[in-house]
């Protein structure tokens, strides 16, 4: 069901079993074989224009030959199609946010109301603040975890790997980031969909406008490549794998964390560098998720993959937490090239997503606490949960004004 392309299709990459094998076999199959059947196209909510069928298989016969690598390798074949497709939804997800972006801000400049545009009031440009900033921040983070694939990639071709096996091999190391990205990418096109229907007021309403088309393709974006719930619930699974593997520590710096909650919290010195604050708040994130996923690990064990309420509360505290980190990365470097004062628009986004950051922080790790401990564990992890998201009160209010300002003025999105 809900094959892409299935109307136009003249040759299908199919995963199926041989006999009884236990594991999927990965098969090229031409239609000119024979055998495969279409239902009629699907009717769907958006994405019109691409094709969507069921398929059928009735006696079709494949050559040994069209056999896609090995047998019962097919599994593998599929989830690195999957990591694969994850970042680059991400980044396709993210060029149709940043389009619609520049559709608000160029209504908001021509629509009069009261006698003035409507990119005057404040709670526009509220709104067009938030959509760049989200834009903003997914573009960090792809941009990361892409520049961290092709480096890995560089690395396993420098020790001898041919090209596709370093490729799948360098970008399954960062399946987790892939996953994390997919749900950041693809919630990022919905909220600025949504505002800019919102911005376009009854017009966004009409199928007459951009953004009408734009609301509902963004749609299926949180469900194709694996929905937005399963991924999340990846993200979680993939690192503890990896830490049990042993490639990963985190029961070290978890445990870490707990002995650092029980004791006497240290006052640093002032730091007047750039970005001091933040730089603190997400290492505070790191210990706030460490302290969670440790405690729900060592109180759950095994029994953590059937807590999906607990899972999706750890989940949104990496995904949040890698956004931030590389936000704050992204613009710090920014800084150094430009010099802060050219770049003062993107230091903003970075503190008003961070600052947003702690306290959505803090409500996950509250309630995934709440979820599997009692008593005085329960008490103290809820102080760390407290500590370890605590931001020193900014006016975000003149962040959006500032951020929104040179979007109004330049017509567009300009970051």
């Amino acid at each position: 069901m809900w094959i892409t392309n299935g109307g136009f299709a003249d040759i299908f990459a199919v995963f199926a079993k041989i006999d009884d094998d236990e594991n999927l076999t990965a098969f090229i199959v031409e239609k000119d074989f024979g055998g495969i059947t279409l239902n009629p196209e699907e009717k769907k909510m958006g994405i019109k224009g691409s094709s969507t069928r069921q398929v059928f298989f009735n006696d079709c016969k494949v050559p040994v030959e069209n056999m896609l690598s090995e047998r019962q390798n097919g599994f593998k074949i599929a989830v690195n199609i999957l990591n694969i497709g994850r970042i680059k939804l991400a980044g396709a997800a993210l060029g149709g946010a940043k389009a619609v972006v520049d559709t608000s801000v160029k209504y908001a400049n021509e629509r009069i109301q009261f006698g003035k545009p409507i990119s005057a009031f404040g709670a526009i440009r509220q709104k067009l603040a938030d959509q760049a900033t989200y834009c903003y921040v997914v573009e960090s983070a792809t941009y990361r975890c892409s520049n961290d694939m092709e480096q890995a990639i560089e690395a396993l071709e420098a020790g001898g790997a041919d090209h596709s096996k370093a490729l799948l091999k360098g970008v399954e190391q960062y399946a987790a980031e892939a996953a994390i990205l997919k749900v950041a990418g693809s919630e990022c096109l919905d909220y600025v969909c949504d505002e800019g229907v919102q911005i376009y007021g009854g017009m966004g309403y009409s199928a007459e406008s951009p953004v009408e088309r734009a609301y509902r393709d963004s749609r299926i974006n949180r469900i194709f490549e694996g929905t937005n719930e399963i991924n999340r619930m990846l993200t979680v699974d993939m690192l503890l794998k990896r830490a049990m593997k042993g490639q990963l520590d985190l029961m070290g710096p978890a445990q870490a964390v707990a002995a650092e909650l029980m004791g006497i919290p240290e006052f640093p010195e002032p730091d007047d560098s750039l970005l001091a604050d933040e730089k603190r708040m997400v290492a505070h994130f790191k210990k706030a998720v460490l302290m969670v996923a440790g405690g729900a690990a060592q109180k759950l064990g095994l029994e953590l993959a059937k807590h999906q309420e607990t899972l999706m509360h750890i989940a949104d505290m990496v995904i949040d937490t890698y956004l931030a980190e590389s936000t704050l990365l992204r613009t710090l470097k920014l800084a150094e090239m430009k010099s802060a004062s050219n770049v003062a628009e993107q230091i903003a986004m970075c503190q008003l997503y961070i600052h947003d950051a702690a306290d959505r922080i803090h409500k996950w790790a509250k309630e995934a606490v709440c979820n599997f401990a009692e008593g005085d564990e329960r008490q103290a992890m809820l102080m760390g949960a407290k500590r370890w998201s605590k931001n020193t009160p900014i006016n975000t209010s003149e962040l959006r004004k500032a951020i929104a300002k040179k979007m109004i003025g330049e017509g567009k999105y300009p970051y």
